[in-house]
C-alpha cells in the first residue's frame, strides 16, 4: 500500500483518538489542539505550566470584581500638549518614613478592554520633600525614560529606600490621547509607612483636576477606595465581626463600641474594617454607621477624651465598601478607644451598624489584636452566626483571614504577573492550535474535505469578525455615552449648583435646582443605557443587585425595604432582551412612586423561581384609579406591554389613598432569552 493511501486510511483513526484524548483532557482540545500537543514540545511545556498557574492561583487573592458605584478615581482635565508634566500631590500631615508606594490604575468596567488601566499614564515620576513647594526634593521613582505599558487591573508597587518627607507628588510627564487632546487617570496612590497606610484621606492638591463627583475628584486619589479591597489572605474567616442590636429607626441613642489596649500607646492609625455580606433581607443594617466618630482616652469612663476623628456629613460618601477605612492619628496617646456610632442607616423603621474588624496601629504593630472588647449592646444572634464583640478584634475579616499591607501587595503583585503569564501562554496555545488547524486544511483527504473545512473555516472567522465589529461598536457607543455626554451632564450639575448658590433671584433658584435634578436624574439612566449595551455576560446576580442599586438611587436607603427571596439564589446567564425589559419596567414602577405616590415607606419584593422572575413593589403613597390612570402618563400601559414582550404578566392593584401594588412577572425561557 502506498505511504498516501495508509495516511488517508489513518486519519479516521488518528481524528478519533484526538477526540477522545480531548474529551478527557480538562479543556477540549478537539483534533487540532490533539495534533499540536502531539507534535510540539513547546505546546507541551505550555499546558503543563498553564495548569501548575491555574493551581498557583489559587492560592492567592484576587482583586475586588465588584465596582464601588460610579467612583472611578483622579483624572486630568483635557491637555492640549501630550509632554506637559502634570501633578498630584499629597500633605501627609507630618514627616513619615516612606518605604512602598503602589499606583493603582483606573478600571471603568463600562468600557470594556478600554476601560481596563484607564487613562494610566505613559511615563511618569514620583517625588518626595518635606517642603510644600518640593524644595530639596528627591525622585524615589522614575519612569520617564521610556514608555510605560498599560498595567492593566493591577498595582504598579514601587519598594524605596526608607526616606523621611511629609509631601509626595506624582507626576505624569506623557499622557494618553483623548479625542483631540491628551490626559491621564489614576484610581489610588497608596503610600505606606511599614504595616501603616500614611496617604489616606489627607489633603491633596493637583496641577489639573476634572471634578465630575462622585466619578472623577481629586480627593478620590487617596480615600482608601479602589479594587484593591481589604488586604487578606484566601484563608476563610470563623467568625462576622460586631452587629450592634437593631434599634427604632427614629431612636436618636448613640451606640458605641470600644477597645481596652491594655497599655497606653502612641497611636499611628486606626484602620475599620466593614462587613461585606450579600444578605438582601437587612440592608443598613450590616454596615457602616451613617455619621460616626472616634474617641481615645486613658481612663475607661472617658471624661477626658482626645477626638482622632468625626464624620460630619449625615450621608457620607465615605463608605468604604468592599475597603477598609483609615484614620490617622498623628502619635495620639492613649489606652481605650471607642467608636461611636451617632447616626445609623436603617430601613423599615430597623436601624444598626456591624463592624468586621478595628485595627489600631503603634509603631506598626497591631496593638488592638485579641485585646478585650466592650460595646453598649449587640445583636441577639451573637454568636450562633458568628457575630460578636470579641470577633472585632480577632484578625479577620467577615470573609477572610486579613494580613498587613506589604504581604498583600506582594500576593497581588505575584498574581498579577502570573495571570500576565497565563495570558501569554493562552495566545500562544490558541496560535499552535490554528496552525494545526491549518495543516489539517492542508494535508486532508482529497480536495472534497479540503473545501469543504475552508468553507467551514470561513463561515465561523465571517461570524467572529461580526461578532468583533458588533462588539466594537457597542463600546465606541458606550465610550461616546461615558465620555462625552456624561462629561456634559456632569458640567450641567457643577453649573446649576453655583447658580442655585449664588443666584439672588427666588424663581431662578428654583430653575436652577430644576435643571441639576433633571441633569442627575438623566445621567443614571444613560450609567443604566451603558450597562445595558456594553454588558455581554450579565447574570442574574448582576441583574439584581442592579435592581437593588436603582431603587437606592431613587428612593434612597432610608425609604426602601428590599427582600429577595430565595436570599442565597444560584445564578444564570440572561439575555440582553430580558434584562432590558425586566430593568426597565422595574425601574419605570421605582420612577412612579417617587414621582407621584407621595410614599413614606417602600416594600420591594423579588421572587426568583427556576422558570421565572417576579418583582413587587408597594407603597402607603396616594394610590390611583388604574383605569383613569392609564390614560394619564402614569406609563403602566408601557409597563403591560414590556410584560407582554417577555411573555409575562403586570398586575396592578390601587385605589385612593390606600397605597399602590405592581407584580411583574418574567419567565426566563421568554421570547428571545
Amino acid at each position: 500500500m502506498a505511504p498516501w493511501d495508509r495516511m488517508v486510511w489513518a486519519l479516521p483513526i488518528i481524528a478519533a483518538a484526538g477526540i477522545l484524548h480531548g474529551e478527557a483532557a480538562e479543556e477540549p482540545r478537539g483534533f487540532a489542539g490533539w495534533l499540536a500537543h502531539v507534535c510540539s514540545p513547546e505546546m507541551r511545556r505550555a499546558e503543563a505550566r498553564l495548569e501548575w498557574l491555574s493551581g498557583e492561583l489559587q492560592k492567592l487573592p484576587e482583586l475586588s470584581k465588584t465596582p464601588f458605584a460610579s467612583r472611578y478615581g483622579f483624572r486630568s482635565e483635557k491637555l492640549e500638549s501630550r509632554d506637559d508634566p502634570q501633578w498630584v500631590q499629597i500633605d501627609l500631615g507630618r514627616s513619615c518614613r516612606i518605604d512602598r508606594i503602589a499606583a493603582m490604575p483606573a478600571h471603568i468596567p463600562a468600557l470594556g478592554k478600554e476601560g481596563v488601566g484607564y487613562g494610566f499614564p505613559l511615563r511618569f515620576s514620583i517625588e518626595v520633600s518635606g517642603d510644600a513647594g518640593m524644595k530639596d526634593a528627591v525622585t524615589v521613582v522614575d519612569r520617564t525614560g521610556g514608555d510605560v505599558g498599560n498595567p492593566g487591573r493591577y498595582p504598579m508597587i514601587f519598594g524605596i529606600d526608607p526616606t523621611e518627607a511629609r509631601y509626595i507628588r506624582f507626576t505624569a510627564t506623557k499622557h494618553r490621547p483623548l479625542d483631540e487632546g491628551f490626559f491621564w487617570a489614576l484610581e489610588e496612590l497608596v503610600v505606606l509607612s511599614g504595616n501603616t497606610s500614611v496617604a489616606t484621606t489627607r489633603r491633596t492638591t493637583a496641577s489639573s483636576s476634572l471634578e465630575l463627583f462622585p466619578n472623577w475628584s481629586m480627593y478620590r486619589i487617596n480615600d482608601g477606595q479602589s479594587e484593591l479591597g481589604m488586604p487578606v489572605t484566601i484563608e476563610k474567616s470563623p467568625t462576622k465581626g460586631y452587629a450592634s442590636a437593631v434599634a427604632n429607626y427614629l431612636d436618636t441613642a448613640e451606640k458605641w463600641i470600644e477597645v481596652d489596649l491594655g497599655e497606653e500607646h502612641a497611636i499611628d492609625e486606626v484602620r475599620l474594617l466593614p462587613v461585606v455580606s450579600g444578605n438582601f433581607e437587612m440592608p443598613g443594617l450590616r454596615s457602616f454607621p451613617r455619621r460616626w466618630k472616634i474617641e481615645l482616652a486613658n481612663d475607661p469612663g472617658f471624661k477626658h477624651p482626645v477626638l482622632l476623628h468625626r464624620d460630619q456629613k449625615s450621608n457620607t460618601p465615605g463608605y468604604p465598601g468592599r475597603c477598609s477605612f483609615s484614620v490617622p492619628a498623628f502619635g495620639q496617646r492613649g489606652r481605650y478607644l471607642r467608636l461611636v456610632a451617632q447616626e445609623l442607616w436603617g430601613a423599615d423603621e430597623r436601624a444598626g451598624f456591624a463592624l468586621a474588624e478595628i485595627r489600631v496601629y503603634s509603631g506598626g504593630e497591631n496593638v488592638a489584636l485579641g485585646k478585650p472588647v466592650r460595646a453598649k449592646d449587640q445583636a441577639e444572634t451573637t454568636g450562633a452566626e458568628g457575630w460578636s464583640p470579641a470577633a472585632v478584634v480577632d484578625g479577620f475579616s467577615s470573609t477572610n483571614r486579613l494580613i498587613e499591607y506589604p504581604g498583600y501587595l506582594d500576593l497581588i503583585e505575584r498574581r498579577g504577573r502570573l495571570e500576565g503569564e497565563r495570558e501569554r501562554l493562552m495566545a500562544l496555545r490558541e496560535r499552535k492550535r490554528n496552525t494545526a488547524g491549518k495543516a489539517i486544511a492542508y494535508s486532508g483527504g482529497g480536495i472534497g474535505a479540503a473545501t469543504f473545512l475552508g468553507f467551514g473555516w470561513l463561515l465561523v472567522r465571517q461570524r467572529t469578525m461580526r461578532n468583533r465589529a458588533v462588539t466594537q461598536l457597542r463600546n465606541q457607543i458606550a465610550r461616546d455615552l461615558h465620555d462625552d455626554i456624561g462629561s456634559n451632564l456632569g458640567g450641567i450639575v457643577l453649573l446649576s449648583e453655583i447658580g442655585s448658590r449664588h443666584c439672588e433671584n427666588k424663581q431662578a433658584r428654583e430653575d436652577f435646582k430644576t435643571i441639576r435634578e433633571a441633569a442627575e436624574t438623566t445621567s443614571q439612566s444613560m450609567q443604566d443605557i451603558v450597562w445595558l449595551i456594553e454588558r455581554e455576560n450579565v447574570g442574574l446576580r448582576e441583574l439584581v443587585t442592579r435592581m437593588r442599586r436603582s431603587a437606592e438611587a431613587l428612593l434612597g436607603e432610608s425609604r426602601i425595604a428590599l427582600k429577595v427571596s430565595p436570599a442565597d439564589f444560584p445564578d444564570r446567564s440572561l439575555s440582553l432582551f430580558f434584562r432590558r425589559h425586566v430593568f426597565f419596567a422595574f425601574k419605570e414602577t421605582i420612577n412612579n412612586v417617587r414621582r407621584h405616590s407621595g410614599a413614606t415607606a417602600v416594600e420591594l419584593s423579588i421572587w426568583l423561581d427556576p422558570d421565572e422572575l417576579r418583582f413587587e413593589v408597594r407603597d402607603n403613597g396616594c394610590g390611583f384609579d388604574p383605569e383613569s390612570a392609564s390614560q394619564s402618563g402614569h406609563g403602566l400601559a408601557n409597563l403591560r406591554s414590556r410584560a407582554g414582550r417577555v411573555k409575562g404578566g403586570c398586575d396592578i392593584t390601587s385605589s385612593p389613598g390606600k397605597g399602590t401594588s405592581v407584580i411583574f412577572s418574567a419567565p426566563f425561557k421568554s421570547g428571545r432569552n
